[in-house]
């Protein structure tokens, strides 16, 4: 299932938390209020029930079954249980005692685990976040697509080789970026609620109805198209970023072949004369200058689609000087 956008405004903590646990996003609409008990159910209560007295008598059987900490925990609790059942029978009151003593600690176990049930962190932050995340499930087909290939421009352009490399730390990247993307799925979301709501529309046969609806079709599609020419933009932007990286790629080569100019020139002194070994080590100093100048002009493109991109001085300039 594709992930979610999340609000680049989101704090990375609470982001991670609903990353985690992508499944319980609400979907479109409404705000959800909080459910009623915790999300707990009669089914939760009826198993809580169940369990207790397995949690209770059998902690290390059960803790098994979460591994970690929840293991190391139930090991030491069957530990103790052991010694108080061992010491009951052998020098106290008995075991009837004891199994008092675990009838009396199975209500307090039934009430952690029925604590520990219902709604999770992750849910109850994503109902206090709900409309600053867009999950693609929630879009029509074309939508999903439209912010796909957004999200994939936007991976290829930071995970380029120019850009970790700080060729095109003009752009702001890692800010601006992010921002498209949200903005996009904000749009696409805001789209598809008021389609669904235009299809709804009773009585559409109605001339001035049918007037309306028309000029509101007519606005939702100027929308997506819109959208269509944004992520068109950041598909440039990205292709324009692997060009560079491929000609960084090629100016590494030649920088590396340039570095070793001097062994050749000294190979070149033992088997032919000075001026044929200058000519050729002229050539390659030429070549990687070439080489050197496709990179810059790379570059230079990949910052002008970046810039086209971020709305501000910056791109006014980068009009201006169009």
């Amino acid at each position: 299932m594709p992930e979610p956008i999340i609000d680049p405004e989101v704090p990375e903590r609470q982001r991670r938390l609903l990353m985690s646990d992508a499944d319980v996003l609400c979907p479109p609409g409404a705000p959800p209020g909080n459910p009623p008990f915790g999300g707990r159910t009669l089914r939760d209560a009826g198993l809580c029930l169940s369990y207790a007295p397995v949690w209770t008598l059998l902690p290390a059987v059960m803790g098994r079954f979460y591994g970690g900490a929840v293991m190391w925990a139930g090991l030491a609790a069957q530990a103790v249980l052991a010694g108080l059942a061992v010491g009951s029978i052998a020098w106290g009151p008995g075991l009837g005692a004891f199994l008092l003593l675990c009838g009396c600690l199975m209500p307090v176990v039934f009430g952690v685990l029925l604590w520990r049930c219902g709604e999770g962190p992750a849910a109850r932050l994503a109902q206090t976040l709900h409309g600053r995340y867009v999950r693609p499930q929630d879009l029509g087909n074309a939508s999903a697509d439209l912010l796909e290939r957004a999200r994939e421009a936007v991976g290829a352009v930071l995970g380029s080789e120019v850009n970790r490399s700080g060729l095109l730390d003009d752009v702001r990247n890692a800010v601006t970026l992010p921002t498209q993307l949200w903005e996009i799925a904000l749009t696409l979301a805001q789209v598809e609620a008021l389609r669904a709501e235009h299809e709804a529309v009773p009585h559409r046969e109605d001339g001035r109805i049918a007037d309306m609806l028309g000029a509101q079709a007519q606005a939702l599609d100027l929308a997506t198209e819109a959208v269509s020419r944004r992520v068109a933009a950041l598909e440039e932007y990205a292709a324009q970023a692997a060009a560079a990286d491929e000609a960084l790629r090629q100016w590494e080569t030649a920088r590396r072949l340039s570095a070793r100019s001097e062994a050749y020139r000294e190979l070149l002194a033992r088997t032919v004369r000075d001026e044929l070994a200058v000519a050729q080590l002229a050539g390659l100093t030429e070549e990687a200058r070439r080489v050197e100048e496709v990179l810059r002009a790379s570059v230079r493109r990949a910052r002008r689609a970046g810039l086209a991109l971020a709305p501000g001085p910056a791109a006014d300039g980068l009009a201006e000087a169009s």
